[in-house]
């Protein structure tokens, strides 16, 4: 493997004073020859299962970095922001074999996007069970990244499809993010009646994470050309796009809930995947938020007083090009999917 050590200085912008300190890390190309990788989960035997927004899957073994192509993928919608997307594992999924897939369904005049579950079996995806079909789609603000929830629901989100007003409709199910029961029933305590619908008036949010202890959701979500939005999802929430944006009060907006950050006021960073740090590896990041972004090409860490983001620190400063996708290996190590188009999964460890 190709080893690049970055020797990292704390960086804080305009929230928060926290006390300067080095955190060195070294980062490693786990595997290389990649196509706009979207979305990774860690396997039960350490390895990682891979979406490649082009319509594929890959297996990936994280000790050689050697590829595996999963058959049996679904016909993708492949154009612009559009493809397969957001993926989890089952909390079952040694088991049973079950996945959860986001991906981008008909073409240009008559896109859509479709939340599904298979069961991953020889390396091959079988029984396909639509959960959300017919969900708006279009080229660009497509979403959609899926979580299951520590009492076990499964999430979705899913961008505003161009769409920018119907992030405000309730029955628009652009600029959502949707609650499940893992079958695809939709929970009798979902804030609206049968509906998927657990908050709203989001622009393109393509992070989910749940923080450990309290499980509570958060979530990140592109500004249009500035203030992209670290939120804290809450049951009914209404996130403002597009009458509103990043931490701007917006009074007389009914349930709306303020960024807990933006990144920044004047300029956007293309914020993607966020996860709560939990490992070993890093321990002064234990509950940490993490993130990575696309435009910058940085992975972030930010300080947390209960909900309160306190400050930042800027670990990888655009070394690697577009960060796509973060996860978080069981030995603490952590993994980033670039997004360049000719793309790696890097590894990183500490120094």
């Amino acid at each position: 493997m190709r080893v690049m050590f970055t020797a990292l200085v704390l960086l804080l912008a305009g929230i928060g004073t926290a006390a300067a300190q080095s955190a060195p890390i070294k980062v490693a190309t786990l595997t290389d020859g990649l196509e706009h990788p979207w979305s990774m989960a860690v396997m039960p035997d350490g390895h990682l299962l891979v979406s490649e927004r082009p319509g594929r899957l890959q297996i990936i073994d994280a000790r050689t970095g050697q590829k595996r192509a999963v058959a049996g993928m679904p016909k993708v919608r492949a154009e612009s922001e559009a493809g397969a997307l957001g993926l989890a594992l089952d909390p079952d999924f040694a088991g049973n074999g079950r996945l959860y897939l986001c991906y981008s369904t008909g073409w240009t005049l008559s896109a859509g996007n479709r939340l599904s579950a298979f069961t991953l079996q020889d390396f091959s995806l079988r029984d396909e069970q639509v959960l959300l079909d017919d969900l708006p789609g279009a080229k660009w603000h497509n979403g959609c990244r899926v979580r299951v929830s520590p009492d076990g629901f499964l999430y979705a989100s899913l961008g505003d499809a161009t769409a920018a007003g119907g992030a405000q409709d309730v029955a628009y199910l652009g600029g959502k993010i949707f609650r499940l029961n893992r079958d695809g029933s939709i929970p009798a305590d979902n804030p609206f009646p049968n509906s998927p619908v657990w908050s709203f008036g989001h622009r393109n949010p393509q992070g989910l994470a749940f923080r450990p202890g309290d499980g509570a959701l958060w979530s990140t979500e592109h500004g249009p050309d500035t203030q992209d939005e670290v939120n804290r999802i809450v049951k009914g929430g209404n996130y403002g796009w597009p009458l509103c944006r990043g931490t701007d009060p917006c009074p007389g907006l009914a349930d709306y809930q303020p960024a807990k950050a933006e990144f920044d006021h004047a300029n956007t960073i293309a914020i993607s995947d966020l996860i709560f740090y939990q490992g070993d590896a890093f321990p002064d990041w234990r509950g940490d938020i993490l993130f990575v972004a696309l435009k910058t090409g940085r992975l972030y860490r930010l300080d947390l007083d209960g909900d309160r983001i306190t400050g930042h620190q800027i670990l990888i400063d655009d070394d690697f090009g577009r960060l796509r996708d973060i996860a978080e290996g069981a030995d603490g190590s952590l993994y980033l999917a670039t997004d360049n188009g000719e793309d790696q999964i890097l590894h990183l460890t500490p120094r």
